[in-house]
């Protein structure tokens, strides 16, 4: 007589079943709660635009949400390259905050970078997939409709009027605002806050129908109307560069032309005929219209007192001149105007007492503000995006080559208004240069799963052990530590000489933070995609 043995194939599913019905409510869980931390960033932001700081009840509430979704994502740690910069920004905040002139305003700007973190890291961790495209796009899109319409409804538009024909539409504007709580905000820098978006918006208008490629592939979006997705873009754009141009801030205006040039170069090799064909034009205009030389043109340009190039030159020197006094730490996040009005007060120079919120210039905004150390940093953030969108571009389908363009264009273009303007650290509106870092860095750390218009069924989490993580942050941060030491160390010689020596070493430590395995550990974390 045999012994029976148990129907093992009726046993199996009892198990994985119940594995499977906890693993996909923890997923559920892990999405829902990334969700709520986006929905909370938010939301504080927005109230922050308006109150002067948050409480603490409410970061509190933030950090919460955080550790709960970690929890349900088993602590996973997602390393991306711009790690090291944000971590060590972080460890210089309490430090800016301590040795600041006026630790009221600093404390709130330090709130609007928590904010900022915390939008970075949830979106990388939100899009990890191609299926993920199509609510970013619309999100992109729903943020530049909703600055386009903050600059209509919430900007200053009390002052100087460049072109008198516009006078009637900027009298009705400002009756507009009359009617908006807090509509305030100054329209240079509401014109560097939109400049972001112009070029974004061009990449995804000039698509060659990648969008409607990638919308056909999913059940949610294959009967959208593809021609009411092309009118709301190209609504978006017109709207963003009607309110940059009514800014009249040429930073901004210089800054979307040069971003939109470069995207049409980049689309299209052709457009490089229009540099001899816009020279030969500008001088045509510059003599037809009696204005003269470029020199005219810029003076024409011109908008209140401290907007002239030659101002500005005295407003660098003066501020790169207060760079000796505070190397380190920085006379502290939005408390540059107490500082100045001390150390240039009408007593000891023959002029009015001037008042002075930034340095007209994002690198000596982020210098003067936070200190040599922080400049490293800031361009690290830089270089690395770039470092991450050339790497991200060699191996991109179309709809990410997309993305990528509009990225880097649009951060271009807001970087050339830095020129000769500035948006601080932490700054209102500040949080769209974030969550570009985010979505740039999305699509590189991500990039092997995103070849793939569908997910595979299963793959494995290869997640770099914790020890490894913590090895590469402390040797980044040590290597940051070193240039900051160097380019400090540097002031004996120069002033000049420390502030070149901050950037090239930030340009260096960004490409090296995406280049070297050790410190990008993120590599370990890309799945196979055969």
């Amino acid at each position: 007589m045999t012994r029976r043995q148990p129907d093992q194939d009726a046993l199996k599913p009892a198990v994985p079943g119940k594995l499977l019905q906890q693993r996909s409510l923890r997923e559920g869980l892990v999405t829902l709660s990334l969700i709520a931390i986006l929905v909370l960033t938010a939301g504080l932001y927005a109230l922050l635009m308006v109150w002067d700081g948050l409480s603490l009840f409410a970061l509190i509430l933030l950090a919460l949400v955080w550790v709960l979704h970690l929890w349900a994502d088993r602590w996973t740690i997602l390393p991306t390259p711009l790690d090291v910069p944000i971590l060590a920004l972080i460890i210089l905040l309490p430090c800016n905050l301590i040795f600041s002139a006026d630790p009221p305003l600093t404390l709130v700007r330090i709130d609007h970078l928590l904010l900022s973190f915390s939008l970075f890291f949830a979106i990388v961790r939100l899009v990890k997939f191609r299926k993920h495209f199509p609510a970013l796009i619309f999100s992109l899109l729903i943020l530049s409709i909703g600055a386009g319409l903050l600059g209509f409804l919430a900007t200053d538009w009390q002052s100087s009027i460049l072109l008198d024909f516009l006078s009637p539409i900027y009298e009705a504007m400002s009756r507009l605002t009359a009617f908006v709580p807090g509509a305030s905000i100054n329209k240079n820098t509401m014109g560097g806050a939109l400049a972001f978006f112009p070029p974004l918006l061009l990449s995804l208008l000039w698509d060659r129908s990648a969008v409607k490629k990638l919308f056909s592939k999913y059940p949610g979006f294959r009967n959208f109307p593809i021609g009411f997705y092309k009118l709301l873009v190209f609504f978006t754009l017109v709207l963003t560069l009607a309110v940059i141009f009514l800014t009249q801030s040429r930073g901004a205006w210089l800054g979307v032309a040069a971003g939109l040039y470069v995207l049409l170069v980049w689309k299209d090799k052709r457009f490089l005929w229009a540099i001899p064909i816009g020279v030969v034009a500008l001088f045509l205009f510059l003599n037809q219209t009696g204005i003269g030389g470029l020199s005219e043109l810029f003076a024409l340009l011109d908008q209140g007192q401290d907007a002239s190039l030659q101002n500005r030159l005295d407003i660098w020197a003066r501020i790169i001149s207060l760079t000796r006094g505070f190397p380190v730490t920085g006379v502290g996040l939005d408390a540059l105007n107490p500082v100045y009005q001390t150390f240039f007060n009408p007593f000891l120079f023959n002029e009015p007492p001037a008042r002075l919120y930034h340095a007209h210039n994002s690198l000596l905004a982020v210098t003067i503000e936070m200190g040599i150390p922080a400049l490293i940093l800031y361009v690290a953030l830089l270089s690395g995006f770039g470092a991450m969108a050339w790497r991200a571009w060699k191996r991109a389908r179309t709809v990410n080559r997309v993305l990528i363009m509009g990225l880097v264009c649009g951060t271009l273009a807001h970087q050339v208004f830095g020129l000769m303007d500035a948006y601080p650290l932490g700054k209102n509106l500040g949080i769209t240069m974030w969550i570009y870092f985010a979505v740039m860095t999305a699509l590189y750390v991500h990039r092997a799963r995103m070849v793939r218009s569908q997910p595979l069924p299963q793959v494995p989490k290869a997640t770099p052990p914790a020890g490894a993580l913590l090895q590469g942050a402390l040797i980044g941060l040590a290597f940051w530590l070193i240039l900051s030491l160097f380019a400090l160390a540097l002031l004996r010689v120069h002033v000049y000489a420390s502030l070149l020596a901050a950037v090239v070493a930030g340009v260096y430590l960004g490409v090296m933070l995406v280049m070297h395995p050790i410190l990008m550990a993120a590599r370990q974390n890309q799945p196979s995609s055969t």
